[in-house]
């Protein structure tokens, strides 16, 4: 059992989430492997009322140096370093991120944007009931809400006579304008541009909104549309008018803050790339084929890119990169699969792309012996690199023994399902590895939505 340290009172994601234990009136388990109820005190009330706040928490709970037993169920007290630390970490199989899945990211957007309104101190004011039913969710997220703020300050200065216009849900003539535009220049929203919030002068709306559709309606793609367009984007924001802001979770109290295509001076990536380290396990033990480690030979730092899937579903997986290996390692997040698909289309090359290259309803109910082939040959193509690494060789009846072992589980199904799109990807890599640069450029430039057709945007992470 892992208790509760000292050190964990600076981090109030674990007060939140006791505290939120406390009032759904759960049990918590403590340091005679116990589990109490505790009761609903004026201390816990007290406790909640500042429990982002850490200065405050902590003269309740190590008042005079001295850790203050406030947790009782009546009969017995116990303090905060005598509480399982486990099912508030993580390591007590409670539900992640990755389960909540899109469901978790649209809430914490929107929560996001409702902070840049009014203070978020606890998850009932994020308006998010998925906050309010998962604590953890809440704690992983209120740095974000916290420090978003600050940064959006920063680049703005008062909202005060700024409209935010959230671009998921916004119905209004400003982002009709801009639908037209994709339209007419043959562009999807997110490869154009991934802002997620518009940030825009009250008083100058009207008229940016009509001076955007006249752009729409004069130009044509042969004659300069996507340029004319960008340009006007981007002056807005250099008149203090417009504020594309894209929103990331943060991870840290000190916001970064990246302006990307600024007409005239596009910073596209050009490194000199190479395979660092892949792993490369097919046997039903381990996580998924998902993580590619590689060398950015300019700056002698790592670039490693994602294949993530869900653990509960059965399902196509996501390319990301979540380290560029630019000197200050920048976390670009996902790569368009439009982009992905045209970089392996170069190559004559395609990832799976739908859950029906395997079988559905039931798993694998598709994957017949000429796939089995198909994706052994992958694998015995990819561990001869020598920089591949594989735990434990797989021989060809061990293999086609696992796939018919998948069809009839589920979560080996799962599994198998992602460590085999890994592979595929992984496959591509090692095939083309003395294109490597060049493919990988690409990928980092499409994460970044850097391109001559992107439009300017400010990216808080």
């Amino acid at each position: 059992m892992a208790l509760f340290s000292k050190a964990d009172l600076s981090k109030s994601k674990y007060i939140i989430s006791i505290v939120a234990q406390i009032k759904q009136g759960k049990k918590i388990k403590v340091s005679d492997g116990k589990s109490y109820l505790f009761k609903k005190t004026k201390d816990i009330m007290n406790l909640e009322s500042v429990q982002t706040d850490v200065s405050k928490y902590t003269k309740i709970l190590f008042a005079n140096n001295n850790h203050v037993p406030i947790f009782t169920d009546g009969k017995k007290s116990f303090r905060f370093i005598d509480i399982d630390k486990s099912p508030f970490s993580g390591m007590g199989g409670g539900t992640s991120r990755n389960v909540l899945g899109k469901q978790l990211s649209n809430a914490g957007e929107l929560a996001t944007i409702m902070s840049l309104r009014k203070d978020i101190k606890n998850a009932k004011d994020t308006g998010q009931s998925i906050f309010v039913n998962n604590p953890e969710a809440f704690a992983d997220w209120l740095l974000t809400f916290q420090y978003t703020p600050i940064a959006v300050k920063k680049i703005v200065g008062s909202l005060n006579s700024f409209d935010i216009i959230h671009d998921a849900t916004d119905r209004s003539d400003f982002t009709n304008a801009i639908t037209l535009f994709l339209r007419k220049a043959k562009l999807s929203k997110d490869a154009w541009n991934p802002a997620d919030i518009y940030i825009i002068n009250k008083s100058a709306r009207q008229k940016v909104t009509k001076d955007l559709k006249k752009i729409v309606e004069t130009y044509e793609i042969s004659n300069g549309l996507i340029n004319i367009f960008n340009d006007k984007f981007y002056q807005l924001y250099k008149n203090k008018i417009l504020y594309p802001i894209s929103l990331k979770q943060l991870i840290t109290e000190k916001a970064s803050i990246d302006y990307n295509n600024i007409p005239g001076k596009i910073d596209v990536s050009d490194y000199n790339i190479k395979i660092e380290k892949f792993n490369c396990n097919l046997t039903t033990e381990g996580k998924e084929i998902g993580l590619f480690t590689f060398l950015n030979v300019d700056t002698k730092k790592q670039i490693l890119l994602q294949v993530r899937g869900f653990p509960h579903s059965y399902g196509v997986a996501q390319t990301e990169i979540t380290s560029d290996g630019t000197p200050t390692g920048g976390r670009l997040g996902k790569i368009s699969t439009s982009i992905v698909d045209s970089i392996m289309a170069e190559y004559k090359d395609k990832r799976i792309n739908s859950i029906k290259y395997f079988g559905t309803p039931k798993p694998f109910e598709d994957f017949d012996v000429n796939k089995i082939k198909e994706t052994y040959e992958m694998y015995e193509k990819v561990i001869k690199n020598s920089k591949v690494f594989t735990e434990k060789f797989l021989t060809y009846n061990a293999y086609v023994k696992i796939i018919n072992t998948s069809k009839s589980n589920i979560e080996i199904a799962k599994n198998m399902c992602m460590k085999i799109q890994g592979l595929k990807i992984m496959h591509f890599f090692v095939k083309n590895e003395k294109n490597l640069s060049t493919i990988m450029n690409k990928m980092i430039n499409g994460a970044k939505k850097i391109s001559k057709s992107n439009g300017f945007f400010i990216k808080i992470y």
